[in-house]
């Protein structure tokens, strides 16, 4: 089966979609200056960055690699910067972030490669003790997920893998991928809690608190 065009999906999505991954605030503002510049990949419609901006962040930059999302960021925070790039070369020198997030972004990516890559490109980027702060989902438990995973099994991501009715390839996660894919970062802390999906069905999230070795 051929792969679907995401960006095309994730244009759409920019209208239609409702993303609300929750960032810690207290403890984000605990953990970084308001001087910090921060790199929030996977923007989407802007929501981190309009929300860092009102706590005080004054140096936000937002990715995405649909150019619709990036417009709707624009729209909704004009006071941050933002760019279309897809992660996997990402236009930012060496050491130049003091964080960066990353919510609900893996689960769009099926392809532990491309996964790997964009996690070298964060290393990268980041300077030395950098935070990187992950939020995305692991496998889920109930029927409706079970099943879909036994049914795309054999697609990119393997197990876990899934398709929407739309024909976008998603992909939940073993609990044990994620330290394998931050093998190159120290991870602090791991949390998880109940939420909901860009669907608004119930899910296990889970959020990785990571710091770049110093």
């Amino acid at each position: 089966m051929a792969a679907p065009d995401q960006t095309q999906f994730w244009n759409q999505a920019a209208g239609t979609k409702t993303f609300t991954h929750p960032l810690d605030h207290a403890r984000f503002t605990n953990a970084v200056s308001r001087d910090a510049r921060i790199l929030d990949f996977g923007c989407g419609q802007g929501r981190l960055c309009a929300e860092l901006v009102e706590l005080g962040f004054r140096n936000v930059i937002g990715v995405d690699s649909s150019a619709e999302m990036i417009r709707a960021a624009r729209e909704r925070c004009p006071d941050s910067g933002f760019v279309v790039n897809d992660g996997s070369q990402l236009p930012f020198a060496a050491d130049s972030f003091d964080v960066v997030l990353l919510f609900a972004v893996l689960t769009c990516i099926p392809d532990d490669a491309e996964q790997k890559n964009l996690l070298n490109e964060f290393k990268r980027i980041l300077r030395p003790d950098g935070l990187l702060l992950i939020s995305d989902y692991p496998l889920q438990t109930d029927t409706r997920n079970l099943e879909r995973y036994a049914q795309f099994a054999h697609t990119p991501g393997g197990y876990g893998s899934f398709r929407l009715a739309e024909g976008t390839l998603l992909r939940h996660h073993r609990r044990e991928w994620f330290p394998e894919l931050l093998a190159g970062f120290g991870i602090e802390e791991s949390v998880e809690r109940d939420w909901l999906t860009m669907n608004g069905n119930p899910a296990r999230i889970t959020q990785l608190w990571c710091r770049k070795p110093g």
